[in-house]
């Protein structure tokens, strides 16, 4: 039935394409003024728009969520500080000492308004208003899927529990939001009924909430256009997507093109199963359509010690390619990629990491680094050295890079040994035989420079990083224990390295593999064999056959 009805509103109604060209200057919902620091803000062609921050709520869901009453309370007091609209909590009747949490964070008069998320229910929402939050989200299933097997009433009953409820949030003077959980797999005639029902009686937002994951951006569109053709211009549309199927940034961005007004979001983008829209990667995206409004609005260098505090709690790792912060955000490899963004970053870069308060890193000593990149490496460290002898040292690197891996220490002590050396511009040579003599002669010259560099880097920074290669053997490689294996290695604070890894078809074979790993103490490697050793206790084959030893030792 629902697909049934969208495919009538995209065929029909052109509803999507009126949506995506529709201007929000007229929209009765009041846009931000100031920014975080009460600043005005600049003008701005982006939609009236405000965050809702639900690490506090939809974070408590986390697998892993566990917050103290300390971290709460700092959450809330940071997230304020960034500039972030709204902040959810939990529902204050889950227990004695969540009610005390929101009464707590509600007084401490922050900016950001304090919201609390509740079931339709007039003893939750009673407790809401006794808590002294500024807004209650109000939530009750609508899907056939939820409603089975969640309150097990008809549309109808629905629109009668939530009005009677509302009706006791709207007359105490706060924000109200009513969400159809489940909407996108909802009817959607159904959830037009509601909105209609309870934007007669006052709502401030209605919320359209994708709690599986499963809506496409086309669908996305569809939905909240028809509901903002529905609801009119004076009531704002609240966003809620999880992450399931991993369309949730595009699928808010493609929410406020269409009218809705607000977004959900955490820190890291933790929440139930895969979680819901990352703060951060909202805000990626909402800065690279008007950067200067944004950073405006928003503290945006607090993100990364917001989200490294939040990791440290949930106890996860930042992912590599985690938007803004991860740690290959803003790196630079290739010789190409790297010579374009040293002379323009834009060439490369839609998000300017300095705004995030984030450094940008150039790759330097690899096969396929470029000698722009040495070459502004020497440049840094004020060294005089001429382009030919940087483009062939920079050869001899790559090539050495495939044997061992040269640090930036080592790639510092070779550019410094050869700026000891006498510099010759070739370039200015003329173009006859005695000058290609002398040309042969100092390339030559050159390249006998740039090998004893390389050979010569001291023992001491050669072994700054001590490395230990672990020797797995034997019917340990079911594949449940080779991810545990994997994700320690990633989530290990040692850099590793894997040499080999073979894992025959025949279970009754022996498997085996060689993983390097690298530390500043031999004390650091000691942790590593221990919780491998124990990984591999659990294995479902014969814990006798396996062996886990350091190679050598």
């Amino acid at each position: 039935m629902f697909v049934s009805t969208l495919n009538t509103i995209v065929r029909h109604s052109g509803a999507v394409t009126q949506a995506l060209r529709r201007s929000f200057a007229s929209q009765a919902v009041v846009a931000a003024q100031t920014g975080f620091d009460g600043v005005e803000l600049p003008p701005t062609t982006l939609p009236a728009f405000y965050i809702t921050d639900s690490t506090l709520r939809e974070g408590e869901q986390f697998a892993t969520g566990e917050f103290t009453t300390h971290d709460r309370r700092y959450l809330a007091k940071q997230l304020s500080r960034m500039g972030v609209d709204y902040i959810e909590l939990v529902n204050p009747i889950a227990s004695a000492k969540a009610r005390k949490e929101c009464e707590d964070i509600a007084s401490l008069g922050l900016k950001s308004k304090i919201a609390v998320h509740v079931r339709c229910d007039e003893k939750d929402v009673r407790a809401a208003i006794d808590s002294g939050v500024d807004a209650i989200n109000v939530y009750m299933a609508t899907s056939a899927q939820l409603s089975k097997f969640s309150h097990g009433k008809s549309i109808e009953k629905v629109i009668e529990t939530a009005t009677n409820v509302l009706a006791v949030a709207i007359s105490n003077n706060v924000e109200v939001r009513f969400s159809c959980e489940d909407s996108f797999r909802s009817n959607l005639d159904d959830i037009i009924d509601v909105y209609r029902a309870i934007t007669a009686i006052g709502v401030h937002r209605v919320g359209l909430a994708d709690t599986v994951g499963v809506a496409t951006p086309a669908q996305v569109a569809a939905v909240t256009t028809r509901v903002r053709e529905v609801v009119g211009d004076g009531v704002g549309i609240n966003f809620h997507t999880h992450n399931d199927t991993g369309c949730c940034i595009a699928n808010a961005l493609v929410a406020l093109e269409c009218g809705a007004t607000h977004i959900d979001t955490t820190i890291l983008g933790i929440g139930e199963r895969n979680g819901i829209t990352p703060l951060g990667g909202l805000l990626a995206r909402l800065y690279t359509l008007d950067p200067e409004y944004i950073k405006r609005r928003y503290r945006l260098p607090a993100l990364a010690h917001l989200e490294r505090y939040v990791a440290s709690c949930v106890d996860v790792a930042i992912p590599f390619n985690n938007y803004i912060t991860g740690s290959a955000a803003f790196s630079h490899k290739a010789g190409v990629h790297s010579k374009a963004v040293m002379q323009s970053p834009a060439s490369y870069e839609v998000l300017c990491p300095e705004d995030f308060g984030v450094q940008r890193k150039i790759q330097l000593a690899h096969r396929i680094t470029g000698w722009n990149a040495i070459q502004a490496r020497a440049r840094e460290l004020d060294l005089a050295i001429s382009e030919h002898q940087i483009k062939i040292v920079t050869a001899m690197i790559k090539d050495h890079s495939d044997e061992e891996t040269i640090s930036k220490e080592q790639l510092d002590f070779i550019l410094c040994e050869l700026s000891k050396y006498p510099q010759v511009d070739l370039s200015a040579l003329p173009d006859d035989d005695e000058s290609k003599e002398f040309r042969e002669s100092a390339l030559l010259f050159m390249e006998r420079n740039a090998k004893k560099a390389i050979d010569n880097i001291p023992k001491t920074i050669r072994e700054s990083q001590l490395k230990r290669v672990l020797c797995l053997e034997g019917h340990l490689f079911d594949s449940h224990l080779l991810n545990d294996i994997m994700d320690y290695c990633v989530a290990c604070p040692l850099d590793f390295k894997v040499l080999s890894l073979d894992i025959p078809n025949n279970d009754d074979l022996l498997s085996t593999a060689r993983i390097q790993f690298e530390a500043t103490n031999n004390t650091d490697f000691d942790p590593v064999l221990a919780s491998l050793q124990e990984l591999a206790s659990h294995t479902s084959f014969d814990n006798a056959l396996c062996r886990i030893v350091w190679e050598g030792y």
